[in-house]
């Protein structure tokens, strides 16, 4: 079998993907409404919106027991990610303050845990746990990074004393996949949300706020996996953030990650084809 690290690296950026599926209307959820003026230091507006979409940087540590396989081999992710915009029910970005001049930023920091296992010469990798907390930066003056030291934190530097959490999220169900032959999977989870009383200033419709979030996207790049061996890899992507007032359909998160990696890969045909030409 070959080796993760081997694979091809899959050069769209996440901030491209982001920027395609916030304005893909297919992927629409229910509509949501933040008060920006709940934010020290930005203008009074309301940002009435159905999705967010985000980048996401990550270190995974998977501990292979025998050889990949059998579904009881331990991994744990640590990462964080950072939104990058607020989406409208009938496709494009919603005018809002976030990452604008005088705006705030908003990122999360979440760990992982699960279990793995091989599929067609790629990883399922199966969610057991997964807390995350999101957090306003009021003067988008914070530094976050992800190391490739194993059991080392977030890096969160900069001025983040200003910091505060909005929504904290447990795990309801969640999954991901590292497809063989390229440096790229998908991933799919439904986390239970908690709104913190600032969050509760800053998503003030519906009141109280939906329980539930679902969150999908791609994996971009996956660098120092293995098949066989233990190993610390380093993991980059992108996708979107719907929030939910009751668990979907079946199939509904899985169709949804389905598609974000079509249109991974519809992006990743078209770059190449632009090299050739």
């Amino acid at each position: 079998m070959k080796p993760l690290s081997s694979f091809l690296r899959f050069a769209i950026s996440a901030a491209a993907i982001g920027a395609a599926l916030i304005s893909a209307p297919a992927f629409a959820g229910p509509l949501f409404t933040v008060n920006e003026g709940s934010v020290p230091g930005t203008a009074a507006n309301l940002v009435v919106a159905d999705r967010i979409s985000f980048e996401y940087h990550a270190r995974v540590e998977q501990t292979i027991v025998g050889g990949l396989g059998g579904g009881n081999d331990p991994f744990t992710q640590t990462g964080f990610l950072t939104k990058a915009a607020f989406g409208s029910p009938t496709g494009g970005s919603v005018p809002s303050q976030l990452n604008a001049l005088n705006g705030y930023g908003i990122y999360g920091l979440f760990s992982i845990t699960g279990q793995s296992d091989t599929l067609a010469g790629g990883i399922h990798a199966t969610f057991q746990t997964l807390t995350m907390t999101l957090y306003i930066d009021p003067n988008q003056d914070t530094s976050l990074s992800v190391s490739n030291v194993a059991g080392s934190p977030v890096n969160v530097g900069g001025a983040a004393g200003d910091d505060f959490a909005i929504v904290t999220y447990t795990l309801d169900v969640g999954e991901a996949h590292i497809f063989a032959g390229l440096a790229q999977g998908d991933f799919k989870a439904l986390l239970n949300a908690t709104l913190t009383p600032q969050g509760q200033l800053f998503f003030v419709n519906p009141n109280p706020f939906f329980p539930l979030e679902s969150l999908s996207g791609n994996t971009n790049s996956f660098i120092g996996g293995s098949l066989t061996d233990s190993f610390v890899a380093m993991a980059d992507g992108g996708g979107l953030e719907l929030f939910q007032a009751a668990v979907p359909e079946p199939g509904t998160i899985a169709l949804l990650g389905i598609g974000l990696f079509g249109l991974g890969m519809t992006a990743r045909r078209q770059q190449r084809g632009q090299r050739q030409a």
